[in-house]
Parts: structure tokens; sequence; C-alpha cells
């Protein structure tokens, strides 16, 4: 017996509030909501990723905030069982993480900076039984200060390789926790987890 396929839809850089010659564009972000959600519906997507770049600016408007907040309450009411924000640069991660504990209640899952392990970075969704149906790594946008220290006497290529390595090496202690998550969350002789 096969497990039940899982419709993934992976969107970003929605840029909320940004405008074009000084005019907003909210108008534009509404229409593409509208769609956004139609199409969620249609497709009967289980799981929405939002790989940053949410809003154009670190303070977003209200009438911004107001589009977001409407749309991931539309969600929440749709058959999309779980949805995942991640911040980009151009998002602030205190604003975005603000309400996190909140969206949560409403499987809504947000990660807008580093976590004090790479391992809350690793979120394990479940389906309506409670059981683990995929393994998300939820990566934030990686800022040079969170994986680089800087070293006295460093040149440029010294701090290029060093934030590579770290950007590395994060990745590498979140994939490692992620593949932990899945070997615990798989039941003996149970190999369907998708991750």
């Amino acid at each position: 017996m096969h497990p039940p396929t899982l419709r993934i839809l992976h969107t970003s850089d929605w840029h909320i509030g940004r405008t074009l010659y000084g005019h907003h564009r909210y108008a534009e972000f509404t229409a593409f909501f509208d769609w956004l959600y139609d199409t969620i519906v249609k497709q009967q997507v289980d799981i929405l990723l939002v790989a940053g770049d949410v809003f154009h600016t670190t303070t977003p408007s209200n009438k911004a905030q107001q589009l977001y907040y409407d749309f991931l309450c539309r969600v929440a009411a749709s058959s999309c069982r779980h949805l995942v924000v991640t911040a980009g640069n151009h998002d602030s991660p205190t604003f975005l993480n603000a309400p996190k504990e909140l969206l949560r209640v409403l499987n809504i899952h947000v990660l807008a900076s580093l976590p004090a392990s790479p391992a809350e970075e690793v979120l394990v969704l479940k389906d309506q039984a409670g059981e683990p149906e995929a393994i998300i790594c939820a990566v934030p946008f990686l800022r040079d200060r969170d994986i680089r220290t800087a070293a006295a006497g460093q040149d440029m290529d010294d701090r290029e390789r060093d934030l590579v390595q770290g950007i590395w090496r994060h990745y590498s202690e979140v994939c490692a926790a992620a593949e932990e998550q899945q070997q615990s969350a798989r039941p003996a002789g149970d190999d369907h987890l998708q991750g």
C-alpha cells in the first residue's frame, strides 16, 4: 500500500508593500493572494512553504500587514494543513517572529531568525491523526553575523571563505538534525515519511 501523496506548494519573494514609481500596489497584492488561495484550494495543497521576503521592508505598512494576516487566516481555514514561513533578507526577524506562538495554533510555523539550535529549524509536520507526514528544514535567511565570527587581520578572501564555511556548516547541522528526526519519527519497517 502506497502512502498518500502530499501536495506541497513553494513560493517566495512576495515583497508585500513594494511600490512602483511611488504608487502603492495593494490591488495587485490582493489579486495575487486571491490567485494563490484559489490555487491552494483547487490543487488541494497540504503544505504551503513561503521562503522569505514576505514584506519589502522591515517596517511594513498597516495595509501590507493586513494583507499578510488576512491571507494566513484564509489558508488556515482551508484544507491546507500546514504553512511554513521563513524570513528573507528583506524581512525583519523580530517583526515576523513576534506572533509566531499565536500563529502556531493555526499550524503556521514561522522561523525568522536562527534559533539556539539548528534542530529547532527542523519541523516535523503531522497529519490529521497526529502521525508524522513530512519533515521540513525551515532555514531563515542566514545573516553574516549569525554564522561567521570576524577575526582581527582577516582580509576579504578570509571573510568570504569563513562565510561559505559557516553556511555549509549550518546546513550540515540542520540536515543531520533532520535525519535524526526522520529516524525517530519512522516506525520500524516504515519508509514512507517524506523529508
